[in-house]
């Protein structure tokens, strides 16, 4: 009995891995194929970040002065509701195990 009658899907799989093996080095010899597109880094815009970052601050300013302003030239009253009185004068019990 010679080694090919022994095994005969030996042959097959070496051919098979030959042909895997040549398409595999051909593309990378021509490269990426043009129809699949290439991603884009998305690099950030550090102007444009920076520029929302002080809008957003100066609508903050600009919040802020008013409350400032409601405060300085109106009476404002406050009221309080539901004070809670249950632990008034009793010492805190630690958290965690007892002895």
């Amino acid at each position: 009995m010679t080694e090919q009658t022994k095994r005969p899907g030996r042959r097959f799989l070496r051919v098979l891995l030959g042909a895997v093996l040549v398409a595999t080095c051909v593309k990378v010899w021509l490269g990426p194929s043009t129809a699949i597109p290439t991603a884009q880094a998305q690099i950030p815009n550090a102007g444009n970040q920076r520029l929302q970052l002080v809008n957003e601050v100066r609508k903050s300013n600009e919040l802020l002065a008013q409350i400032a302003l409601i405060l300085k030239s109106q009476t404002l009253k406050v009221e309080v509701q539901g004070t809670d009185k249950t632990n008034v004068g009793r010492l805190r019990r630690p958290t965690g195990q007892r002895p």
